[in-house]
């Protein structure tokens, strides 16, 4: 990682965690806006997915992956947008299975980077916490309050992530 890249990355991540701390003292309003921040970013991410592969990424091997990945992106942009004020609960399960797929996934990579003999147990600790959050946020999807909570509470985890991994070292291979 570069040093612009940690710069941005502490930079971000104490963002986070301002937004977070704010986003608990007003958890009714917050949850509108986090919706739509949600929303926002996930369209962008499906543009730049879709334009990835227009620029590129059709000519590649999976490339037809990337843009259906961006087209779904896109749509759930699109589909978050446009019930943000209306229906909380539908939002609650996005949150919710947003940390199910992403603990999943840092889990899988955690077992496979322990059998392969590398580093795993920070991608076990990760997995395991967004599983949790998103096991909480499924027992409180009725409160708004407890959903923002819960959310704020794992931005800030992975802020936190963020910065610290901001300040870890890193090999440097050399090629001779």
């Amino acid at each position: 990682m570069g040093k612009l890249k940690r710069i941005w990355n502490v930079i971000s991540g104490i963002f986070v965690i301002h937004f977070a701390l704010i986003s608990m003292i007003i958890p009714k309003d917050a949850f509108l806006l986090i919706a739509l921040i949600i929303a926002v970013i996930l369209m962008i991410k499906g543009f730049s997915y879709i334009s990835y592969y227009l620029a590129m990424a059709q000519h590649m091997v999976g490339g037809k992956t990337i843009l259906f990945s961006g087209i779904i992106m896109l749509d759930f942009g699109v589909f978050v947008g446009t019930i943000a004020e209306r229906s909380a609960a539908i939002i609650g399960i996005y949150l919710t299975a947003g940390h199910a797929i992403t603990g999943g996934i840092n889990v899988v990579k955690a077992v496979r980077s322990r059998k392969e003999g590398y580093a795993w147990k920070a991608d076990m600790f990760q997995g395991v916490v967004n599983i949790l959050i998103a096991l909480v946020s499924l027992i409180f999807m009725g409160s708004v309050d407890i959903l923002v909570y819960v959310y704020c509470s794992g931005l800030i985890y992975n802020a936190a992530t963020r910065i610290i991994t901001a300040f870890r070292k890193t090999a440097v291979v050399y090629i001779q």
